[in-house]
């Protein structure tokens, strides 16, 4: 006949102890890294730059083909500084919108490309005048708000 060796109740009472405690510790520290962590990640999302934007007013331009366009953008610019900048030279920024639009057709303003084509002929536009005034400020891109074309 074999011995078996049991456990005595008191070392398997440590033993449930033990590993309740080694569990209870590995949670403790799982939560206080996933703290960490969703802290620390959060504080870094916020020190990225938010885009600044200036709004100009809708504007009417009459194309090369002779059919109205409405035209509303959004500037977006580097920073908050350059929006009190450029604030100043809105009226001058609608005149050349306006003047940009009358360049162009129905048929060269059509699809994705033609639309790409028109935000960089008016921010080319904005900038060359920028240019002209040695003002520091620039036009990083802009997005369309409005745009229709009328029959």
């Amino acid at each position: 006949m074999a011995v078996v060796d049991s456990p005595s109740p008191a070392s398997s009472g440590l033993s449930d102890w033990l590993l309740e405690l080694v569990i209870g510790v590995t949670v403790v520290v799982l939560a206080v890294g996933v703290w960490a962590f969703t802290h620390y990640s959060d504080q870094t999302s916020q020190d990225k730059p938010t885009p600044v934007w200036l709004g100009v007013a809708k504007v009417m331009a009459q194309m090369s083909d002779g059919r109205m366009v409405s035209i509303k953008v959004n500037l977006r610019l580097a920073d908050e500084d350059a929006v009190d900048q450029l604030e100043p030279h809105i009226p001058a920024f609608k005149a050349l919108i306006q003047e940009t639009g009358t360049q162009l057709s129905r048929e060269e303003l059509q699809g994705r490309e033609g639309m790409k084509h028109f935000a960089k002929a008016i921010v080319g536009t904005l900038n060359g005048y920028l240019d002209e005034r040695n003002e520091p400020a620039r036009i990083k891109s802009l997005a369309f708000e409005e745009l229709m074309l009328m029959p």
